[in-house]
């Protein structure tokens, strides 16, 4: 048996040869300040904490992060899911409003803060909320939350009306009863 060899050009053996291997190009990574790196460390720390249900451990995860990054819209937000999720109301509220105050432009942030209102009986704050949700692209879904506000919204002025016609009405009623009806007999 015999073979015949062919002379290849080197250039075209070394195109040939660099087609068919993958190139990776190294990215220079820019460091991380100490700062950073210790808000990544805290992070890590809460996801693996939520993985493993330490709650307690997650609360200080949260306080930490929001301590270092107190204008991070996302943070206060998954803060305040947590907090409504432990049933504590009242802090979550004031959380959705900061997540909310921070970036508007969220539809998921403005409208769950409007929904937590709605749940502590603030339909007007609820109500505005709400509207401005869904005004919001991907804000249908706010839709009949906005509804339930109206409703409750005009219960309520339509009962805060009753009560000032029934305070107004004793008090009518007492300034003619306390008048003295004129003699006019005169004997």
């Amino acid at each position: 048996m015999s073979f015949t060899v062919e002379k290849i050009p080197l250039a075209l053996l070394l195109a040939s040869i660099a087609c068919s291997q993958t190139v990776v190009v190294a990215e220079a990574q820019v460091p991380m300040s100490p700062a950073m790196q210790a808000v990544q460390i805290h992070d890590d720390l809460l996801n693996d904490y939520k993985n493993l249900g330490k709650n307690a451990e997650m609360e200080a995860e949260y306080k930490w992060l929001l301590n270092a990054k107190p204008g991070n819209a996302v943070y206060h937000y998954n803060y305040a899911c947590f907090l409504k999720a432990a049933g504590r109301n009242g802090p979550a509220l004031l959380e959705f409003k900061k997540a909310a105050q921070y970036d508007g432009s969220n539809v998921d942030f403005v409208g769950a803060c409007g929904q937590m209102m709605l749940f502590a009986k603030d339909y007007n704050g609820a109500y505005q909320f709400l509207y401005r949700a869904c005004g919001m692209p991907g804000g249908d879904k706010f839709k009949a939350s906005l509804e339930n506000a109206i409703k409750y919204k005009q219960y309520n002025d339509q009962q805060l009306q009753l009560r000032q016609q029934q305070r107004v009405a004793p008090a009518a009623a007492g300034a003619a009863a306390g008048k003295k009806p004129k003699d006019d007999d005169d004997d």
